[in-house]
């Protein structure tokens, strides 16, 4: 009877989480800039038989082709064939990696963590804000996809832990995976198998350590595999788009030492409402146990550690890019409070407790009314406006790369070299884009300016001179350039070299 309520409990749970997985899936959170200009690959596949981003210019071999793998873009690919290209063909494909991705977590969850506090666990990865697995997991993104993948790489990992001949094979699988499936995660995914070798050698004197370099090797092959085949066979001209791939990272991957290193490392005392360190914390405890359930957790941290790492050091400070992670902390969360209620019931580990499950239904009340109440379809009100009113044919300029996937018109987008300049000047007080674009270039019939646009001015003096808008849905404005104001002269204008 108790394993039928077992079950019973795990039915409605999935149900309750496909739910929340499913509702209001196109409305929230509203479609924008990464999404769309993810998409493009997968429409381009459909429509062209290209894997490419798009322009009006043409085909474009780098950008979105690198910021997600073929293990997200393939599978809506197919969905498009399918279904139709559209954001909900897309976002289905995403709720059903973020079902599978939870699965994973929980079976991750049940090795590590004992009793309820892998329950405990489980609903801290779903519902926590600071990791946002639930919000990731409703858009064309490659966070959860990615963290899916390196679940299967840790139940590999605890396979060959427990000398399972097949178990090395899984973890370089299940690793090499995620890694194609988000390329800045090979920064830490692979230093964490090479030093955990190191550490499960002279420290926790594992005598299984040298699976961690043969995982890693497989893991690394099916990655140069994929970057082979990416430059080697779909790129027509990879010298050229290496080097501005180069420049992309620059501005956002790259960027060592970070400027923002001091706001960062800040920004990380305030995740989980404040209980990052102590979670943090106990996790490094746990890894200092020279015993085999202390390098089992010296995984789990030697993964952390590396992308908090990086994201203080060598990037912009977006905690996006720290998500693997946080979300990995949540094994963290369950097992102190497993460890808290094992114990007696002293106050302080009793109050603490009771914090660390208020923190979670807090989070999980707000993130429920979030897809409940929020969001907003702007995007699609502007695409009927644009299907209704706008000839295909025109030229619409834009760096809102969604619309792209929300009709068939021609866009034109700035060119990805931008994004370094964008990001530059959003995170590090660098000059604003518009100083180096000149949109009138394109020769465009409409500007498009939305969201992202916006945030990082690109089209400031489209707006200063158009003060009559064609079409207005929430953030999105439509220009018709005919009816604005006249250009000012180059010599006044405020002009600049491209990046």
């Amino acid at each position: 009877m108790k394993r039928l309520g077992s079950w019973g409990a795990i039915v409605a749970g999935l149900l309750g989480l496909s739910a929340l997985a499913l509702y209001r899936l196109t409305i929230y959170p509203p479609t924008w800039f990464d999404e769309g200009s993810h998409l493009h690959v997968p429409k381009a596949l459909v429509r062209w038989g290209v894997y490419a981003d798009y322009s009006s210019e043409g085909f474009r071999f780098h950008g979105p082709i690198l910021g997600v793998g073929p293990t997200v873009l393939l599978p809506i690919a197919g969905a498009f064939r399918i279904f139709g290209v559209g954001l909900w063909s897309a976002r289905w494909v995403m709720a059903m990696f973020l079902l599978v991705t939870v699965c994973l977590f929980a079976a991750v969850a049940r090795r590590w963590v004992p009793g309820i506090g892998a329950i405990f666990a489980v609903l801290w990865f779903v519902f926590a804000r600071s990791a946002d697995t639930l919000t990731y997991g409703r858009q064309v993104l490659g966070e959860v996809p990615g963290m899916a993948f390196l679940l299967i790489g840790m139940l590999g990992w605890e396979g060959m832990w427990r000398n399972r001949p097949w178990g090395a094979g899984l973890a370089g699988l299940g690793f090499g995976l995620a890694g194609i499936t988000k390329g800045p995660w090979w920064m830490f995914l692979i230093p964490a198998l090479v030093g955990l070798s190191v550490a499960g050698r002279f420290y926790y004197r594992q005598p299984g350590w040298a699976g961690n370099l043969k995982a890693a090797g497989i893991a690394l092959a099916l990655g140069l595999a994929w970057q082979g085949m990416l430059w080697g066979l779909l790129n027509p001209n990879p010298l050229r788009d290496l080097q501005e791939l180069r420049q992309i990272a620059g501005g956002s991957v790259a960027v060592f030492p970070s400027p923002r290193m001091g706001a960062t490392a800040r920004n990380l005392l305030t995740v989980f409402d404040g209980a990052f360190l102590p979670l943090f914390l106990y996790g490094a405890w746990r890894a200092l146990e020279r015993s085999p359930q202390g390098y089992r957790w010296g995984l789990v941290m030697a993964i952390v550690a590396l992308n908090l790492g990086w994201l203080v050091t060598a990037s912009n400070g977006w905690l996006r890019y720290a998500y693997p992670a946080l979300a990995l902390l949540s094994l963290n969360a369950g097992d102190l409070l497993a460890v808290l209620r094992a114990r007696e019931a002293q106050a302080l580990q009793a109050a603490m407790g009771l914090w660390l499950a208020i923190l979670l239904l807090g989070s999980a009340g707000i993130q429920v009314v979030r897809v409940l109440r929020h969001g907003d379809d702007a995007a699609f009100q502007m695409a009927r406006y644009l299907q209704a009113h706008v000839p295909e044919d025109a030229l619409i300029e834009t760096w809102e790369p969604e619309m792209g996937v929300l009709t068939d018109h021609r866009y034109h987008y700035p060119p990805q070299a931008f994004l370094d300049v964008a990001s530059r000047f959003v995170w590090f007080g660098g000059p604003p884009p518009a100083r180096f674009y000149h949109w009138d270039e394109a020769r465009p019939d409409y500007v498009l300016v939305g969201a992202f646009g916006r945030w990082v001015e690109l089209y400031r003096e489209v707006e200063e001179r158009c003060p009559e808008l064609t079409a207005a849905f929430g953030p999105y404005r439509l220009y018709r350039i005919a009816t604005c104001a006249p250009q000012a002269e180059e010599s006044e204008r405020e002009g600049g070299e491209r990046p």
